[in-house]
């Protein structure tokens, strides 16, 4: 297989997400990857641009940056090629992303004829994070479709009082379309993730409330656990009219 064919392949892997899994030499490790991920720039509520440094060490080399709301990406930009001897600056501009999120982000890289083997290597950079601006919001819309409602959560950050915790949304929109979501709350440990407790807002534009979540047993341990120290929480609201969903970082503080 020619060299172009072999990268138009691995271009393809790159976008589907799986090009680290199908390269035939394997991952390079953190030593000897010529990708690094940088930080993000210009973040909005809706964009940002992903910034990174890759060294082709004169071999053919595609890069691509993987993104999302948790380590496992799930989305990848389009490869680019790259030819030199030394390390160049690289960057991207993402669209579409959700108000007040945490996003996760790695550069990578696929460079050809390396090793002996004359095989293809991929190489994976460090995950970096950054927040969007603004409140995350789910936006929905009634069933004739022209009424339109965004429901967004008001702090991110969440006090814990006896058993339970306010997480205080508001609803905004067309007059006389409301807001219906359901929400849960995770929290994690040394010994994982736990459950926290669900909850349920509904309420008309212009409205704002805050949901009451009993946490349960177990998050409530990690809360007092965590006495001295915020405890990192996620924090995952579905729509019920409408479609809509957001998956946002918050702090639990007891």
């Amino acid at each position: 297989m020619g060299s172009s064919s072999r990268f138009r392949i691995l271009a393809a892997a790159i976008m589907c997400g799986a090009a680290i899994t199908l390269v035939g030499a394997g991952v390079g490790d953190a030593a000897s990857t010529p990708a690094l991920t940088g930080h993000a720039s210009s973040v909005s509520g809706t964009s940002a641009q992903l910034n990174g440094t890759i060294d082709p060490g004169g071999l053919d080399t595609f890069w691509a940056f993987q993104y999302g709301t948790s380590t496992a990406y799930g989305q990848t930009t389009s490869p680019v090629p790259l030819n030199g001897t030394s390390k160049m600056a690289v960057s991207t501009v993402i669209r579409g992303l959700q108000a007040g999120t945490t996003y996760h982000f790695r550069l990578i890289a696929v460079q050809g004829a390396a090793g002996t083997s004359g095989e293809s290597t991929g190489f994976v950079a460090d995950d970096v994070t950054f927040t969007t601006s603004g409140s995350p919001s789910i936006t929905t819309s009634s069933q004739n479709g022209k009424k339109h409602a965004k429901a967004s959560l008001r702090s991110r950050t969440l006090h814990v009082r006896g058993r339970a915790t306010l997480i205080p949304w508001g609803c905004s929109g067309s007059a006389g379309a409301v807001c219906k979501i359901t929400m849960s709350l995770s929290a994690k440990g040394k010994s994982g993730s736990v459950s926290c407790g669900t909850g349920t807002f509904s309420a008309s534009t212009g409205k704002r409330r805050s949901v009451r979540v009993a946490l349960k047993t177990k998050c409530l341990a990690l809360v007092s656990a965590a006495r001295h120290h915020r405890l990192g929480a996620t924090l995952k609201a579905t729509s019920r009219a409408g479609s809509g969903s957001l998956k946002t970082k918050v702090t639990l503080v007891g």
